[in-house]
């Protein structure tokens, strides 16, 4: 618990780990008189958990914040209600660029592999960033609305640069979703790819015995007109051919550049 002194005044601050918070789905800050009150999401830099809430009570004595998954770390201090939400807010974003440039340093070797065609299971990899990308831009867009309402609430100045702090989030944000779009289509550009590939193969597979399986279709009727059942050569005969057709179809299809 902290107190500091607000035109001559005491005002409390304290800090309420108990767990009586309700699911809370968005960040919002509303004002009743002199009753600033809000209920925050924040989304989780880790695996562990997909967010965390936490909720404020504030006035001109007292600014009450109901954190039971313990956010903050630090302690939270001001000397008037503007200047306190104002620290809690900075403190929430205070590591979020270097967080977000790891984000994009993870992004570059999901790239790398691909380019490299090495490692694996890029759809989940891709799947996941995307995924965390997207709640921390929806974060930082509903927390630049809450800023808003405090500059309306309390005609601070400084309310203006915290949103633009919150921008340039939202932009990196972006930009590496789009990011993340790339890569994903990269990948899937790279599985049709080896789909082609594969299919071109067993395409050229299959044209070369198309005609070995006529002949052997031919001879397989087993006619008693037939000259090369009488040949002491018919076998070696039939080989030969098949051979010269064989040789035929891959000097045709390496002129026409089929592989």
């Amino acid at each position: 618990m902290v107190y500091s002194f607000f035109k001559g005044e005491i005002m409390r601050i304290e800090v309420i780990n108990e767990k009586r918070l309700n699911h809370i789905h968005y960040c919002r800050v509303h004002k009743e008189n002199q009753q600033l009150s809000g209920s925050f999401w924040v989304p989780s830099k880790s695996k562990s958990k997909n967010k965390k809430m936490f909720s404020i009570e504030l006035n001109d004595r007292n600014f009450l914040v109901c954190d039971p998954e313990h956010i903050f770390k630090q302690k939270i201090s001001g000397n008037k209600p503007s200047e306190c939400i104002l620290n809690l807010m900075n403190i929430l974003i205070q590591e979020d660029m270097e967080f977000l440039q790891k984000l994009e340093m993870k992004l570059e070797r999901i790239e790398d592999q691909l380019m490299s065609h090495t490692g694996s299971h890029y759809e989940s990899q891709i799947f996941e960033m995307r995924k965390t990308i997207s709640a921390f831009d929806s974060y930082y867009d509903q927390m630049i609305e809450v800023v808003q309402n405090l500059q309306e609430f309390y005609n601070d100045t400084h309310f203006e640069t915290l949103e633009k702090r919150l921008t340039r989030l939202s932009n990196v944000t972006d930009r590496l979703a789009e990011y993340s779009i790339q890569l994903r289509e990269m990948h899937q550009t790279q599985v049709e790819m080896r789909q082609n590939q594969i299919m071109q193969f067993l395409t050229i597979v299959t044209t070369i015995f198309m005609p070995l399986t006529l002949i052997t279709g031919w001879y397989g009727m087993n006619f008693k007109a037939m000259p090369e059942l009488d040949s002491s050569y018919g076998y070696f005969i039939v080989i030969g051919v098949c051979i010269l057709i064989i040789i035929l179809e891959v000097i045709y299809f390496k002129k026409k550049k089929w592989f």
